[in-house]
Order: C-alpha cells, then sequence, then structure tokens
C-alpha cells in the first residue's frame, strides 16, 4: 500500500504548479435509508435506498489574482491509482494547464475500500416505534437514515491522511389527517448510536403541540427560538452571510473587526466539535479543520473563505467544492435574566418557535425567508398550535435586531441537510434560546422538495 500511496502523492505533487494548493479526494460513500409509520399498529419498515459510490476528486486552487478561475475542479469514478491520474490530469487539462505528471497505465490499487453501515436504519425505525404512544387520534411517521465515508485525503503540500466518517438521522413527523402538524428529531456524528430514549421524549413534547388548538400567526410577531431552533435562524442570517469567496464575496466582507451585530452574539464554526453533526477532521484540501471565532460580542472577527486553509466542503464528486460551515456554536449569556426582561419589553406577540423548516439567503442582497412550521403562541394559560408560516428579513439587520441570548441551561442542539450548490451537507449548532427583533408574517407556501425527495436531500 504504501508504494501506491507513494503513486498517487506523485501525481497529484505533479497536479500544481509551485505555490499553488491542491488535493486529491479518494472516497467510498455507502447510504441506507428507511421509513416506516405507525397508527395503532404494528409499524412496517420500508427501506428507500442502498447506494454506494466510489470515486476519485481533484481541487486546486488558483493564485488569488486569477479571478475568472480561482478553483479548479475536476471528479472520476473509481477509488484507485489510476483514478487518481485521470482526476488530477482532468484539474488540469480542463483549465488550460500544463500536465507535468507521468503518462504511464500502471496497475490499478485500490486505495479505500468499501465502508460498512453501522446500524439499518429498518431496525431503528422499528425501534423507535416501539416506544411510541398507542391508540392516539394522531398519526406518526419516521424516516432514518445512516451514512458512512471512507476517505484518503492526498494534499500536494503535506503527507496523505485517512478520515472515515459516520453520520445518521431520525426524523418522526405527528400527522393529523395526513398534515404534518409537528416534528422531533435526531442525528448524529461518529460511531456512538443515538439515545432514542431522548427522541422518545421530543416526541411526547410533539405530541403535546399536536393536541393544542390551532390558530392562524399574528401579523407581526418576534420569535423566541427554542429546543435549537435558534441554529437554523444563524444558520442563515450568520453562517451563510458570512461565506465568502472570490467570486462571491460576504455583503460584511469590508467589516471585519467591526460592530455588525447584538453584543450577546459571540459565534464561532467549529468542525470538530465532539457532537456536531457533520462533524469532520480535514478540509477537501487536506488541511487540518479548526474553530473559526465569526462574531465576538457582536463584532465580525472571521469570514469562512475561499483560501488555502478555508472550510471546503462538498456532498461528493458530482459537486464543486465549496468554503462552507460545519457547527456553529452560539455563546450563552450568563443568566437568563436579561432574555426575560427582553420578553416582556416584546412590542409584538411572541411565538415559541420549536422548529424551522426551510430557509435561504439571497446573497445579492442579504435578504432571509424562513419556514416557521412548529409553533406555539401562549395567551395566558392558553397554548394554540400556530398554523405554519412564513417571515422575511435582511440578514445583516436581523444580527442587529437580536433582542436577547438565553442561558447555559437552555442551551440545545440542532441538525439539519443543507442545500447549495456544493450538495447537501450535514450542518449542525448548539445554541441558546434566543429571542429576535419584530417580524412580519407571510402566508405559509412550500419553499422545499416534497417530503417524498431522497431524504439525505430535505433542508430542515
Amino acid at each position: 500500500m504504501r508504494s501506491a500511496l507513494e503513486h498517487a502523492g506523485n501525481e497529484v505533487a505533479a497536479m500544481v504548479p509551485e505555490g499553488e494548493a491542491g488535493c486529491v479526494l479518494v472516497r467510498s460513500q455507502r447510504r441506507d435509508a428507511a421509513v416506516g409509520g405507525c397508527h395503532g399498529g404494528p409499524t412496517q419498515a420500508r427501506r428507500l435506498a442502498e447506494h454506494t459510490e466510489q470515486t476519485t476528486a481533484a481541487l486546486v486552487l488558483g493564485e488569488p489574482t486569477d479571478d475568472e478561475l480561482p478553483a479548479r475542479y475536476a471528479a472520476v469514478t473509481g477509488c484507485g491509482t489510476q483514478a487518481v491520474h485521470r482526476a488530477a490530469r482532468l484539474a488540469i487539462e480542463r483549465s488550460g494547464g500544463h500536465w507535468r505528471g507521468s503518462s504511464s497505465t500502471a496497475a490499478d490499487h485500490r486505495l479505500v475500500e468499501t465502508p460498512l453501515t453501522d446500524r439499518d436504519p429498518a431496525e431503528l425505525i422499528e425501534a423507535i416505534a416501539a416506544q411510541m404512544p398507542r391508540g392516539d387520534s394522531l398519526e406518526i411517521s419516521a424516516e432514518a437514515h445512516t451514512a458512512v465515508e471512507e476517505r484518503l485525503l492526498v494534499p500536494t503540500h503535506g503527507p496523505p491522511v485517512r478520515e472515515t466518517l459516520h453520520t445518521g438521522a431520525v426524523v418522526v413527523d405527528v400527522l393529523h389527517s395526513g398534515v404534518r402538524v409537528a416534528e422531533a428529531d435526531l442525528a448524529w456524528s461518529g460511531r456512538a448510536l443515538p439515545d432514542l430514549g431522548k427522541l422518545a421524549e421530543r416526541v411526547e413534547q410533539a405530541l403535546q403541540r399536536a393536541r393544542a388548538p390551532r390558530r392562524p400567526a399574528p401579523a407581526q410577531v418576534h420569535m423566541l427560538l427554542l429546543d435549537g431552533s435558534a441554529g437554523a435562524f444563524l444558520h442563515e442570517v450568520c453562517g451563510h452571510l458570512l461565506e465568502s469567496t472570490r467570486q462571491r464575496p460576504s455583503l460584511l466582507a469590508e467589516l471585519e473587526t467591526s460592530h455588525v451585530a447584538h453584543h450577546r452574539l459571540s459565534i464561532d464554526d467549529d468542525p470538530r466539535h465532539p457532537a456536531g453533526f457533520g462533524a469532520h477532521e480535514y478540509t477537501m484540501l487536506g488541511m487540518p479543520t479548526h474553530r473559526r471565532p465569526l462574531l465576538t460580542e457582536g463584532c465580525l472577527t472571521g469570514l469562512l473563505k475561499d483560501t488555502p486553509d478555508g472550510p471546503w466542503r462538498a456532498e461528493n464528486a458530482r459537486h464543486r467544492p465549496q468554503p462552507r460551515m460545519t457547527h456553529l456554536k452560539l455563546a450563552p449569556a450568563p443568566s437568563c435574566a436579561p432574555l426575560n426582561e427582553a420578553i416582556g419589553d416584546a412590542c409584538a406577540p411572541v411565538v415559541r418557535v420549536h422548529r424551522l423548516g426551510f430557509g435561504s439567503l439571497d446573497h445579492r442582497d442579504g435578504s432571509v425567508i424562513l419556514e416557521v412550521k412548529d409553533a406555539t403562541l401562549h395567551e395566558g394559560s392558553r397554548k394554540h398550535r400556530l398554523e405554519p408560516f412564513l417571515v422575511t428579513t435582511e440578514a445583516r439587520q436581523a444580527l442587529r435586531d437580536v433582542r436577547a441570548v438565553g442561558c447555559l441551561a437552555t442551551v440545545q442542539p440542532w441538525s439539519a441537510y443543507c442545500l447549495a450548490t456544493s450538495g447537501s451537507l450535514p450542518v449542525g449548532a448548539s445554541t441558546p434560546s434566543l429571542l429576535t427583533g419584530p417580524l412580519a408574517t407571510l402566508p405559509h407556501r412550500p419553499l422545499a422538495p416534497p417530503r417524498t425527495a431522497v431524504l439525505t436531500s430535505r433542508s430542515r
């Protein structure tokens, strides 16, 4: 195997001119998915997908002055030394460069093995269903998937490194007459299996919300983001806003060290977070990942840039790598007193948001649209379940208008699959509760692909 790696390393070293950065990523990915539902009877889990893919991709960064083609990329099928040669050569020749590697056709040595799944998603669904309540008028459906990826990264500068990535997720929907009215989810990274008991508790809370009387959302609201839903909010208005490339710079790119957000917002992106959904140790340029401070007490202290040490990620070989966030971490306030005071001073009804749905940021003007799909409104002792609705805001204004951040006791995880040009990637956050400024509500309309789409393409 050492000689095979040396052969691959020689091909990669010939991929870039002196001073440029590049890497070849050899990977074998396996994905398994299943769905199931129960309504008073036994659960029948149905497998949706069992898919394995083996690819090799080459990524080369151009000179900082190369605005036309800052990154060159090529990918081929296969995970051997010949695939490394083909991918590296294509990355150079497609950009008009001159290939300096060998032209020999040496024996093809396999560089990564087909991974084994940790747990059957259908078995996960059956285990979850065994803990669900029976005899309720509400229906319950579940989706589960597991993914494992064996990766070999061969950078042009530095030794080859290996990494195995494990991810999985379970989403439980509560339905009334076939319409989703509440949900609970659980996601994990690494080899540790999920705590299904914790998911059962979240499902029970979702059932309680689903039984509350329903009413439309008020015309204007403050969103009190609970149960980790602040992660989805910050993912759109902060994380995507701070992804910055030469071709599409962040709207805040010229404001580093400036005060751009509420003074209680201190946010890092930490790809190595132990419980971070999608956590990983190496970028697609073969460089170690590290924590990146983004906001410190409201001041802009970092961007997610397309530099050699940037957070390069891509779902698979079909997607061009881009700098992407992984796990946002919002520092909690020392106590919950400021949050409670801000709730009391709110100028519009305070809506408790348990789940945000699909969201998007327009990088041209910073406009954000968010789907609120699981929220309640408390009026004295009465609790109402709100019909799904939309809110729209401007990301920079939303960061400034945050009213308060919760304390350590309110910190909860959030996880999702984020859709972008570099594919559907697992992302997460650890966030306390958060109170937004006043936001106008809009009638609900579908923003995401149908739920019957492939599980790994959904964004939550």
